[in-house]
């Protein structure tokens, strides 16, 4: 695990990455953070799924915004550092970060040139975004916060997109379920509701992880990418 500077317009992006075992070119898995940041949580998120087999990159996308914004959900003084930024980020610039950050990846002797995003909270989101903006091969949004609200560039989408949603979570009542499922077509688009379950649930070791279900939403998104990537 190291952190790397990705090359992005106006400067070069602060990243966590995390390398699988094993030796040939891997595909790259392009993790977008919460609302918190890069922190020990996304950490842990990008360590998961390196072993997996993906070379893993979890950018620090508030990086315009000041150095080293972080926060922990688990701290309550901490979500005002997590809104404040959340409030003053650039959605356009941040996708555009993203999109230079799917190059970069494609660059990387490590990597076989396929290339994915999988976001969560906030970077659900990112990752829908992309989706319609980009080029990566498939995209992953858990829990995704907005998406409701860009739902004008729906039929954009070119390349496959999981959406992992909690029935119980607040930022995506019945309602914003509804449009997502109107709105969002197969076979292109495929999405997954887990029962009673609230936002959060797949962050490993926080008081919201539902590790039954985090694993299962883990699983299918395995099973996703494998089919998206073409992975052997």
């Amino acid at each position: 695990m190291t952190m790397q500077n990705i090359p992005v317009a106006g400067g070069s992006m602060p990243a966590y990455i995390a390398h699988p075992a094993g030796d040939g070119p891997r595909p790259a898995l392009i993790l977008l953070q919460e609302v918190f940041g890069v922190n020990r949580f996304m950490k842990a998120i990008a360590d998961y799924w390196a072993g997996e087999g993906f070379i893993t990159i979890c950018p620090e996308l508030y990086w315009r915004l000041g150095p080293g914004i972080v926060a922990d959900p688990e701290i309550p003084d901490d979500r005002p550092v997590a809104m404040g930024a959340r409030d003053r980020l650039d959605n356009d610039q941040c996708v555009d970060d993203i999109i230079a950050t799917i190059a970069h990846a494609r660059t990387l002797d490590t990597c076989n040139g396929r290339v994915a995003t999988s976001g969560y909270c906030l970077g659900g989101m990112l990752a829908y975004l992309t989706a319609t903006r980009g080029n990566a091969d498939a995209n992953v949004s858990y829990y995704g916060v907005g998406i409701e609200n860009h739902l004008g560039e729906a039929d954009r989408i070119t390349r496959p997109l999981l959406l992992h949603i909690g029935e119980a979570d607040p930022w995506t009542p019945e309602d914003v379920r509804d449009q997502l499922a109107n709105q969002l077509a197969a076979p292109l688009v495929t999405q997954y509701l887990y029962a009673d379950t609230g936002h959060a649930f797949a962050r490993p070791g926080a008081s919201t992880d539902v590790p039954d279900l985090r694993q299962l939403a883990n699983d299918r998104t395995k099973a996703f990418l494998a089919a998206a990537l073409a992975l052997d």
